[in-house]
């Protein structure tokens, strides 16, 4: 099994894909689809980092 990730890490990585267009693309596409899979879009002033860690946190896959 492998080991869950803490929320910090799952940030700093969600923040290193910022650095590039297609981490950009990827993290627009992880919010489109956490979007679809919850039913609620993200919230006008969050950050998208912030919408995607409060799913994958929802869902039991970050700790933390």
């Amino acid at each position: 099994m492998i080991p869950q990730k803490t929320v910090r890490q799952r940030e700093q990585e969600l923040q290193a894909l910022l650095a590039t267009p297609a981490g950009r693309q990827e993290l627009l596409h992880l919010e489109a689809l956490y979007q679809e899979a919850s039913g609620r879009p993200k919230a006008g002033k969050t950050s998208l980092i912030t919408y995607l860690l409060v799913h994958e946190r929802a869902q039991g896959l970050v700790s933390g």
